[in-house]
């Protein structure tokens, strides 16, 4: 997977749904979808941050799975990872 900086935010939108598919075990997800309102659950979520992290190589921490519980926000919190930094 390339690094977070190389995709666009659709690309990455993408990207976090396929994990999330998989994590969840779901045919389709919408980018709009709680990843906790479709079954997703601590430790799925500790399981995709860090395939996220691999495959992105980013920052991710557990936590952004817990406080961006959709595909759409979680783009937007990696996309602004070490922005502020």
């Amino acid at each position: 997977m390339t690094g977070k900086d190389q995709l666009s935010y659709p690309e990455l939108c993408g990207h976090i749904i396929e994990v999330w598919r998989d994590v969840l075990h779901l045919d389709r997800i919408e980018p709009d979808q709680d990843f906790f309102d479709l079954g997703g659950h601590s430790l799925g979520a500790v399981r995709a941050a860090a395939r996220l992290v691999d495959d992105l190589g980013c920052d991710l921490s557990l936590r952004a799975i817990f406080e961006h519980r959709t595909v759409e926000t979680l783009a937007s919190a990696i996309m602004n990872i070490g922005a502020t930094r």
